[in-house]
């Protein structure tokens, strides 16, 4: 079957469809990564399929990375599982419950991943909507003084694991950080993409610490404007892609009285990010 690729009415983002996940041909996934690159969120809708058959549909994009942490809710290493459930009170998974702010994937370590593929197996009947935002149309649309000053800046992104609100986090250098431009560059397009966010920017180097968060309030503000996101609500089976290089995000509040097992496959990434 040929792969249909329909670009989504938002600002990113494409729905494919003759997708069989389960038995992905090299010209299959050729069609799919070219289709990640270009709109920079792929939505797959189907049934629900198994932890290996994700992390072969996740390989189309890269090579997989193993998961930071290992839930009993599957037997694999390279399986993140985010959810709620909870055991004799122990959390079964990550990230667990309500709003979390928009942000990069690992943009605090050396080398962030290039994306991740998140799977949906049980979905609260309302809220828990991940929120996708196109960092190269944000960047792009910044007024040509404000892109003249980003040029060569750079910014310290730190992450507490499990926080959701910049307000969780400990003190930036007390864990794990790291350093990389305001704006880098998609080594597949050449396109300058915005690369700060409200949860893990700490602070732009070489500013004093008053204009630094002011600098990044403007920015996260521009960022997060309806004009530049797209809001995908789950169904269950969906398998959505997001590229972790042009695109920051954010999940809705939902009830913490309803399950939701989510599973998700990180694609590792060859370079560091560079201007």
């Amino acid at each position: 079957m040929t792969i249909t690729v329909k670009p989504l009415d938002a600002p990113l983002g494409a729905e494919l469809s003759g997708v069989d996940v389960r038995n992905i041909t090299p010209e299959d996934a050729k069609a799919i990564f070219d289709a990640y690159i270009k709109y920079h969120v792929v939505v797959v809708h189907g049934p629900v399929i198994d932890d290996a058959e994700l992390v072969a549909f996740g390989k189309c994009f890269g090579e997989i990375e193993e998961a930071r942490f290992k839930s009993p809710l599957t037997t694999r290493n390279d399986i993140m599982v985010i959810s709620n459930i909870r055991e004799d009170g122990k959390l079964l998974g990550s990230l667990p419950d309500g709003e979390m702010a928009f942000h990069f994937d690992r943009i605090h370590q050396k080398k962030p991943c290039r994306g991740a593929a998140l799977h949906a197996i049980e979905i609260p009947s309302e809220g828990g909507d991940t929120c996708f935002a196109n960092m190269v149309m944000a960047y792009e649309t910044l007024p040509d003084a404000m892109k003249q000053r980003l040029q060569g800046l750079t910014a310290l992104n730190a992450f507490t694991y499990g926080s959701t609100q910049p307000g969780m986090k400990d003190d930036a250098e007390k864990g794990p950080h790291a350093h990389h431009p305001v704006v880098r560059t998609i080594p597949q397009t050449g396109k300058k993409s915005l690369y700060v966010s409200r949860l893990m920017t700490d602070r732009v180097n070489g500013l004093p610490p008053e204009e630094s968060r002011a600098l990044i309030d403007e920015l996260c503000d521009h960022v997060e404007q309806p004009r530049f996101i797209y809001q995908h609500k789950w169904k269950v089976g969906d398998i959505v892609v997001w590229d972790n290089r042009a695109t920051s995000h954010a999940r809705t509040d939902f009830s913490d009285r309803e399950r939701r097992l989510m599973k998700r496959v990180t694609i590792s990434d060859d370079v560091i990010p560079s201007p």
